[in-house]
């Protein structure tokens, strides 16, 4: 992924960290001894395409209670001003423990703001089987795109396919304008509906009479749902299940990295609070690991540098201490030896008067 596309999604994600189903950030910025941008949150589960994969299809009670929590989700993000405008299986994610019933929006790239009129399709385009049948290319998307791709991926959560999704890829503005006529057609037509729960004909009647403008009554489509929760006798607590082989692999070495004026530094993470990397590095517990021992060789060569230093200053203080002792010695041998001298001038005169005297 390209550093300035990983900076904005940074950007983006701080900015709704408030909101339920966004990965929290671990921490982001520059690598020192890589040179490179990172971006670390919380591991994620597996996404809605893995599940698919092995599932095939999920049952109407999961789809219900997967579909109010997204409708939640996408509402606190239309009331910051952003369009998710990107709804599709790989992009929502199950939280990485199993006591975590939150389902978590992966990718933000193209979160953006409902001011900018970015024209979203950039032809070839692959991504088109979720797209709002009345998404204006030149206009940007609108919350009421972001409904329709909602509801389209509901039901293809139910049924594990949508009626169109033989269309690989867009080449072209014609034939994106050709697949949009041909989901309106489909959406609307009552044999399709009739295949689908009850739920999709009441959503899509209602979105269908919203304006561009109009600000979507999410409250009376997170009712549509629970009032089939309880039709059916299930209840809103009740555990989204799924079947999921996949192993989430992790290393014990996990960290978390720190950021301190641009240079980074090395720590532990608690256990539940693991590392996903959106950045280009690919490997992220190799990085780490190397980057948790350059952290270690610097620490070592500090520590080793202190010691060197201590004990130099050990040794200097001996050989002052040593210095001043020798200065000691040389003074009370010199003063020792002029008692001497002194003494023996005394005792000279007395010796001679003795050897005289024998005389």
């Amino acid at each position: 992924m390209n550093s300035n596309v990983l900076q904005e999604e940074t950007a983006k994600l701080i900015q709704v960290q408030d909101v339920e189903g966004i990965p929290e950030v671990i921490d982001y910025g520059i690598l020192v001894f890589k040179h490179r941008y990172f971006l670390a949150t919380q591991t994620l589960g597996p996404s809605f395409s893995q599940i698919m994969k092995i599932n095939g299809q999920l049952s109407l009670k999961n789809v219900l209670l997967i579909g109010i929590q997204l409708i939640k989700l996408l509402q606190k993000l239309h009331d910051k001003k952003f369009i998710l405008s990107n709804i599709i299986p790989c992009n929502f994610c199950f939280g990485a423990e199993l006591e975590d019933k939150l389902i978590y929006l992966k990718d933000l790239t193209f979160l953006q703001s409902k001011e900018c009129n970015i024209k979203l399709l950039q032809f070839p385009f692959k991504e088109c089987n979720f797209i709002s049948p009345v998404l204006n290319i030149h206009k940007g998307p609108s919350q009421i795109d972001d409904l329709y791709s909602l509801a389209y991926l509901l039901i293809y959560l139910i049924n594990g396919t949508l009626p169109w999704q033989q269309i690989d890829q867009l080449i072209s503005e014609k034939q994106f304008q050709e697949l949009q006529k041909y989901k309106l057609k489909v959406t609307f037509d009552q044999q399709f509906l009739d295949q689908q729960s009850s739920v999709f004909g009441e959503w899509f009647k209602y979105i269908s009479t919203l304006k561009q403008s109009q600000h979507p009554n999410y409250n009376y489509l997170k009712n549509i749902l629970i009032s089939k929760i309880y039709e059916n006798g299930w209840k809103l607590n009740d555990q989204i299940e799924y079947k999921n082989e996949q192993a989430i692999h992790s290393s014990k070495s996990i960290v978390s990295i720190k950021s301190r004026s641009r240079g980074t530094s090395i720590t532990k993470t608690p256990n539940q609070r693991m590392i996903e990397t959106l950045s280009p590095i690919l490997e992220v517990d190799k990085e780490f690991e190397l980057a948790q021992s350059a952290q270690k060789q610097n620490e070592e060569l500090f520590i080793f540098q202190k010691f060197q230093n201590v004990r130099k200053l050990i040794e200097d203080q001996q050989q002052t201490e040593n210095n001043l002792s020798f200065t000691s010695i040389g003074q009370n041998e010199c003063e020792m030896w002029k008692k001497l001298e002194k003494l023996e001038n005394l005792s000279r005169p007395i010796y001679l008067m003795n050897k005289f005297e024998k005389i």
